[in-house]
């Protein structure tokens, strides 16, 4: 053991800190960091835009009477040219005289271009947003694998710590790269924090008890309520401060300090940790799932594919993934038009603080209900009240019987709190199923269903659309969360057994 590990070891000791909690605090402050980095560049892009339109470096031509207009330039984005030769024409020609433009310039007239306003249109913009995902859902089974094979830990930081790296560049690479070199980093950040969620499961089904999952993993699970909070503030700073920078080099920083404690304090099981306590070591290994392979026997182990692809209950999950995402952005971005209204007004995110909680208040109100689902949870199933399957049920129709609340109501007051208590039993419930359904392949699981499911956030401007001009797609929402309630399942399922090795029994 190393020195610093001999006195961390001590300080636990002294502290009497089981290990289990820290690492589910560690694994919450992960996810919160996943999407604030996700979310960072959302809240800010309006104003990169701007700015960068005001600030494009720009250069002075002089155009002599008698010379042809300069070729390529368009002339609409000349600042100080004159109006009529802005509206006379679009684009330069390469041959002809300059009175063909319908009128004369001074002689030696300096017009000072700027391309800027031409390539941040507002299809550039959309590509920016969604090359995120794009990356994002290609990395999320390759990376629950290599959590399942080589252990959560370094999967998990790895890609946090990438994913900071890359959103600390982010200012000078939008400075000095424009929009195609900022959708190309979005595709790289997208791509390294895809692992995130299936590592984090892997790191949950080695180290949660059974007893204890509904309570301790939807705390976890529901991090990015805490997240969209914390980016809130982050974002609210950056308006107060007029510097859209401040917000990725605050996300990233604190994405690197985590990243320095999480490597220090955690691991992928809990026969590695110097620090846990033989007790506590012993009491998971005997409430963590009897299904549940605890050594290195599966790190070879070939993934039944097509086992888990014909089974109902994953698609069941798949679809109710796609429907938590699509309304989570949804209330992500009224906090991104608040933070525009305040912007338009010219008052800070201080002087409007009232209205700011408000807004805020129903994530992390979410987030408390996820704990109050969670606890509800692990009591049926342990008093013997309901089976996991049925509680995993109960709290899917919650969510199915407050989604409908939520669409038939939106417009009064009162219905966000149809919606916090969707997203608390959604937690709950959908959420915790790749470790129910799956202990031993809860990385891939997780990468399957939360891979696809980030869909929605991919293709959200046009299912906006299509939910705007269409009526029935509200209705056909709510369908899919009926369809969802019905067939999921918290059994173990089949392919979950690894072949010529017993189950765990300790």
């Amino acid at each position: 053991m190393l020195p610093m590990q001999r006195k961390l070891r001590e300080l636990f000791d002294y502290l009497q800190v089981q290990q289990r909690l820290i690492l589910c605090g560690f694994t919450l402050l992960a996810i919160v960091n996943a999407y604030t980095i996700r979310l960072c560049l959302d809240f800010s892009l309006d104003r990169i835009v701007r700015d960068c339109n005001e600030l494009a470096a720009v250069n002075p031509v002089r155009v002599p009477t008698n010379a042809k207009p300069l070729l390529g330039i368009n002339l609409h984005t000349a600042r100080n040219a004159p109006e009529g030769f802005r509206r006379r024409t679009t684009q330069a020609r390469k041959t002809g005289p300059q009175e063909d433009l319908g009128m004369k310039l001074p002689y030696n007239a300096t017009i000072t271009i700027s391309n800027s306003a031409d390539v941040w249109t507002k299809e550039v913009q959309v590509l920016v947003t969604i090359s995120f995902y794009t990356g994002y859902m290609i990395t999320h089974i390759p990376g629950g694998r290599l959590a399942e094979r080589y252990g959560g830990k370094w999967v998990l930081g790895s890609a946090i710590l990438c994913s900071a790296l890359l959103t600390l560049l982010t200012p000078t690479i939008v400075r000095n790269g424009g929009p195609n070199a900022l959708v190309l980093l979005r595709l790289l950040i997208g791509f390294c924090e895809g692992p995130t969620f299936p590592a984090v499961s892997a790191l949950l089904a080695q180290w949660v008890p059974e007893k204890e999952r509904g309570l301790l993993c939807s705390c976890v699970l529901s991090g990015g309520e805490i997240g969209i909070i914390f980016m809130h503030l982050v974002s609210g700073l950056a308006l107060e401060e007029h510097n859209w920078a401040i917000a990725f080099y605050v996300v990233g920083s604190g994405a690197v300090l985590w990243f320095v404690g999480f490597i220090l304090v955690c691991y992928s099981k809990p026969d590695a940790s110097p620090y846990i306590q033989n007790t506590e070591r012993d009491y998971i290994k005997s409430q963590v799932s009897d299904e549940l392979v605890t050594d290195d026997a599966n790190a070879n182990e070939a993934v039944p594919w097509s086992n888990m692809l014909m089974n109902a209950p994953i698609w069941a999950l798949i679809a109710a993934n796609m429907q938590h995402d699509w309304n989570q952005h949804e209330l992500a971005q009224e906090l991104e038009k608040l933070l525009h209204e305040l912007e338009a007004k010219g008052k800070s995110f201080w002087m409007e603080l009232e209205a700011s909680v408000q807004l805020a208040a129903p994530h992390l109100c979410s987030w408390l209900a996820s704990l109050t689902s969670g606890t509800l949870s692990d009591y049926l199933i342990a008093e013997g009240i309901l089976s996991r399957t049925q509680t995993r049920r109960l709290m899917s129709w919650l969510v199915f019987v407050s989604v409908s609340m939520y669409m038939l109501h939106h417009k009064e007051n009162w219905a966000t709190a149809w919606s916090i208590m969707a997203f608390g039993a959604y937690y709950a419930g959908i959420k915790l199923l790749p470790l129910d359904m799956s202990p031993n392949f809860a990385g891939t699981l997780m990468g399957i269903s939360n891979g696809l499911g980030a869909l929605p956030g991919l293709l959200l401007p046009m299912l906006q659309q299509l939910e705007s001009e269409y009526a029935i797609v509200g209705s056909i929402r709510a369908a899919l969360w009926l369809v969802c309630a019905g067939y999921i399942s918290g059994d173990v399922q089949s392919y979950n057994r690894v072949r010529n090795r017993p189950p765990n029994r300790t």
